[in-house]
């Protein structure tokens, strides 16, 4: 299987700050992969240093085979990669149909994505279509968030912490249409401190310590085997 994304010995710096340090990894079309860590151990930087939020200062980020390391993010967007951060970003004064619309209009994409089939995965946000998006719950901004990035109609699908602060109940339906949405052909990769979040979801992991690649393997490894989910997590 090919890989879509690669990156090779990627080292990333804040300043005079470094948090990378050499960091490799594939995401092949149609997989589930999930980067697992304490925090600050760099996943958030890895998935900024993809989509170009903070360039790295070495290395390459390889797109389809082609070399995306220090463009801006708004060509990485165009050329297939959707970014859905941390802190949920929604257009907190338009309604959930408005950020949605808004989202449409601006992606100069085309593909299946529409505000119906969001809808589709997404049915709590059809019920609260005319609500302003600033009323609305942290999983239902979650929700919104990710369907406005699918407007874009990515191939590629970048999660930033997306279970972080949300109650069990609503972890456990997010990781539901995050899993509906794999199963459509969309290739994920995740950043997760929640060991069973990723581990129900993700087909391959690498465990990121301390800005290195610590571990990688099949989800099914760290599932199966207790005694090294703790030795690599210690969580």
């Amino acid at each position: 299987m090919s890989a879509l994304l690669e990156l090779h010995d990627v080292h990333t710096a804040y300043g005079l700050s470094r948090v990378l340090f050499g960091v490799s990894l594939q995401v092949a079309a149609g997989e589930c992969v999930c980067l697992l860590g304490r925090n600050g151990v760099g996943k958030t930087t890895t998935i900024r240093s993809i989509m170009g939020l903070t360039r790295p200062s070495s290395g390459h980020v390889l797109w389809k085979g082609r070399d995306i390391a220090g463009w801006p993010p708004h060509r990485i967007a165009r050329a297939g990669i959707g970014f859905v951060p941390e802190d949920r970003r929604v257009f907190a004064e338009l309604s959930v149909w408005e950020n949605l619309d808004v989202a449409q209009r601006a992606c100069e994409r085309s593909g299946p994505w529409t505000i119906a089939r969001v809808y589709e995965v997404f049915p709590k946000l059809q019920e609260l279509a005319k609500r302003q998006a600033g009323f609305l719950s942290g999983g239902e901004q979650q929700m919104l968030t990710i369907g406005r990035t699918l407007m874009c109609n990515p191939e590629l699908l970048l999660l930033d912490e997306p279970s972080e602060g949300l109650a069990p109940m609503v972890v456990d339906r997010l990781l539901e249409q995050v899993a509906a949405l794999k199963d459509q052909g969309l290739t994920i990769l995740l950043a997760e401190q929640g060991v069973e979040f990723s581990l129900r979801i993700a087909d391959r992991v690498y465990v990121l310590e301390k800005g290195t690649v610590r571990h990688s393997g099949p989800a099914a490894e760290l599932r199966e085997d207790e005694a090294l989910r703790q030795r690599l997590l210690a969580l």
